[in-house]
Order: C-alpha cells, then structure tokens, then sequence
C-alpha cells in the first residue's frame, strides 16, 4: 500500500489527493515498482531556489526538486518540491493550460523518484520519451483547485 502525502504550502493552488495518487500508482505499476512514502510540497520559486543552492550549489529557479531517499530494489520513497511560480511561467511560455502543465512537472518528478535521470542527452531523451507516454496516457482533471482569497 502506497503513500502519498501532499503539503500545500502555496497560497493560491492546492494539488489533489486523488488524482496524484492515481497517476503516481498508475506509473509505478506500469514501471513495475512499488511506492512506500512520497511527500509533495507545493511551494514557491523562493523554497525551490534555496533548496537548489543549499544542496546543489545552484543559484537558479527551478519547477521541481526531488530527493530520492528508498534503496536499490526496495519501495520507492522520496520528496517532490513543486514551485507553482515556475509553472505558471512554463504554462505560459509552452501555451499550455496550467492543469496540463502541473500534470507534466508531477510526471517527470515520479520518474526522477523512480531512477530516471535527464543528466545527459541520452538519459534526457529516455525520460522525454517516458513523460510523453505517461501524459498521453493519463487524465489529469481535477488534479489542481485555484484557491479562493478570504
């Protein structure tokens, strides 16, 4: 029995439970592999930046971060940060709606917790291809709720 738990830290989206849960376990399975915990914190440009200059010594703005934490062949276990700034801009450069564009940066973030790597050409084109396949296959309505201000 798989575990996802999601922090919704962003004041204006939220990501839903059900339809993670579904797309996470719908990849693993399809990958053959089975899921013990995985965190998602949807946050801001400014957690993901200091999360990529403390641990990776990069000064940048990044969509996604993911830390790997389970052991070879065992369950997967690991944590996704999400920035909803970077995907908003992405929606907008890509012209993509912005649920479409969630579902695209979620996707490549289970494959980066299941083992695949976009560090070289080769390995990029591999996962490319993965995501491509994981989003054709895939309904990702009711995956975000635009938060309503008080």
């Amino acid at each position: 029995m798989s575990y996802i738990k999601i922090h919704n830290l962003h004041q204006n989206y939220t990501l839903l439970c059900p339809t993670v849960d579904r797309i996470t376990n719908h990849i693993a399975n399809y990958e053959k592999m089975s899921i013990k915990k995985i965190l998602i914190i949807v946050t801001d440009d400014g957690q993901l930046n200091e999360l990529k200059q403390k641990f990776f010594g990069e000064d940048v703005l990044t969509d996604t971060i993911t830390f790997n934490y389970n052991e070879q062949n065992e369950p997967v276990e690991g944590e996704i940060y999400l920035s909803v700034d970077r995907i908003i801009e992405n929606s907008k450069k890509y012209k993509n709606n912005l649920e479409y564009e969630f579902a695209t940066v979620l996707v490549h973030s289970i494959l980066h917790l299941l083992g695949y790597e976009d560090d070289t050409s080769d390995n990029k084109k591999q996962m490319f291809a993965l995501q491509n396949f994981y989003m054709q296959n895939q309904n990702f309505k009711r995956l975000i709720r635009k938060r309503h201000k008080k």
